[in-house]
């Protein structure tokens, strides 16, 4: 059988990147998909340069009909630097591409001349069959952007790729809405529309929408001060919408909640950090939107109250929510987590990291929520208690065996457990040998294996 899909991970930072330094040479052409991560630019242009040689070698001895020797559809890179030269070396090798995902981490701000600029994005255009892109800079601790990117250099994106299906950007802080709302207008099947970090994006990107996506069945504004309830209000009229994420957008209020509680398609949605208030539970707990993924992460106003608002009223989401999340809220107990162990039958992914007053009790809960429940639960399979101060080490009794025999994943990072790793580790995963234990701080799954590890997480 050929090789069609490689993904290659070393978990650590970016001084690991000179690991994938022989990859370029020993890549099978019957590959596909590719995803590395991490790696230096300039070992990425060399893979792009070996990309092109082999393909124009092999080329010019075929016979009959020559083809590049790669036909690469799809390819992820994590780097220290995203620049015009990288773009332009990926566009010039590899003109077939379907899928980009480009994420860099400059430990520094990139020099003018090796940075990303309209050049490199007009480039992309050589790429006629791309129809996903994702440019991504992330800089934890650091205000390193993509500060040679303003409306025009997105004007050109537009043009240049009108038939992109999926687009995600992070790290654009000088691109206002008339730059987004290009995308909007000039990508007629746009279905994923993913923003990050965008200081200047408001709503009245979204003025238009319904004239122009009505495709769109996903849409992530995350950390977009400016965004308010109004763009979801907007937003509300894209009936195919399937997932809203809305993290970290502080002006999203209760006024929004009846807007979204009236999408019937809606499977996914993240507040975040949103000012919702308990109140505003009501609204989504008397709803027939089948959620099954929800995250309440940092909303402050939302208490053990807001939960039985949510899952003990007549709405069907205590019937489809599969993952919830309910970390860094301080309003959230005990009590909340018995609401959810009475009504949520489909959960599978609990995180409540950062709860401080959630004891003992709630993982006695979690432990026998199966012998609880009338008509019987589905297991947990993912359960993130990090830094969840009030656990003590008697709650190991609950995560020992025959408790939680589905859980695949378990983070205790920064719990009493950390301290007496070794003994946690014997005890819980003993005849578990399946079973995850992270002390890192990582979200839910380590997002399978790919979560970028810093010194320091909170």
């Amino acid at each position: 059988m050929l090789l069609q899909s490689l993904q290659l991970n070393i978990r650590g930072i970016l001084v690991d990147a000179t690991a994938f330094h022989s990859v370029r040479f020993s890549l099978p052409e019957t590959l596909k998909s590719l995803r590395l991560q991490p790696l230096l630019e300039s070992e990425a242009i060399l893979l792009m340069n070996r990309f092109k040689v082999t393909g124009s070698c092999l080329s010019k001895a075929a016979l009959p009909s020559p083809s590049p020797s790669f036909t690469l559809q799809c390819l992820s890179l994590v780097l220290d630097l995203i620049s015009d030269r990288l773009i332009i070396a990926i566009t010039g090798s590899l003109p077939q591409l379907v899928k980009l995902d480009l994420e860099d981490r400059p430990e520094k701000e990139p020099f003018p001349d090796n940075d990303l600029t309209y050049t490199g994005l007009q480039s992309l255009g050589y790429c006629q069959q791309l129809t996903s892109l994702s440019l991504v800079r992330t800089c934890y601790n650091r205000k390193i952007s993509f500060k040679r990117i303003n409306d025009m250099g997105i004007f050109l994106l537009s043009e240049a790729c009108k038939g992109l299906e999926s687009v995600r950007l992070g790290g654009f802080p000088r691109v206002s809405d008339a730059g987004f709302a290009s995308l909007l207008h000039s990508c007629r099947n746009l279905k994923r529309f993913e923003v990050r970090g965008a200081s200047l994006l408001s709503d009245l990107a979204f003025h238009d929408v319904t004239g122009s996506s009505c495709s769109l069945q996903e849409v992530r504004l995350s950390t977009c001060p400016l965004i308010t309830s109004e763009a979801v209000k907007k937003l509300g009229l894209c009936t195919n919408l399937e997932l809203l994420d809305l993290g970290s957008c502080r002006s999203i209020s209760d006024s929004c909640l009846n807007t979204v509680s009236a999408l019937r398609k809606l499977t996914s949605l993240n507040l975040a950090g949103a000012d919702v208030t308990d109140s505003g539970m009501v609204a989504l707990g008397k709803s027939d939107v089948p959620i099954m993924q929800l995250s309440f992460r940092g909303c402050k106003r939302v208490s053990d109250r807001g939960i039985s608002h949510l899952l003990s009223n007549e709405g069907i989401i205590c019937t489809t929510l599969s993952t919830l999340d309910l970390g860094h809220m301080p309003g959230i107990s005990d009590r909340a987590i018995h609401t959810i162990t009475r009504y949520c039958k489909a959960l599978t992914e609990l995180s409540i990291r950062s709860c401080f007053h959630v004891t003992d009790s709630s993982i006695e809960l979690l432990a026998t929520r199966e012998r609880q429940t009338e008509g019987g639960s589905k297991q947990l399979r993912k359960l993130n208690v990090h830094n969840c101060v009030s656990l003590t080490t008697g709650a190991l009794r609950w995560l020992s065996k025959p408790s939680f025999a589905g859980l695949h994943w378990l983070g205790l990072g920064q719990t009493r457990f950390a301290g007496r790793r070794e003994t946690v580790t014997a005890t819980i995963c003993e005849q578990r040998p399946w079973l995850t234990l992270c002390f890192d701080g990582c979200e839910l799954g380590c997002y399978d294996g790919w979560e970028f590890h810093t010194p320091q997480r909170q």
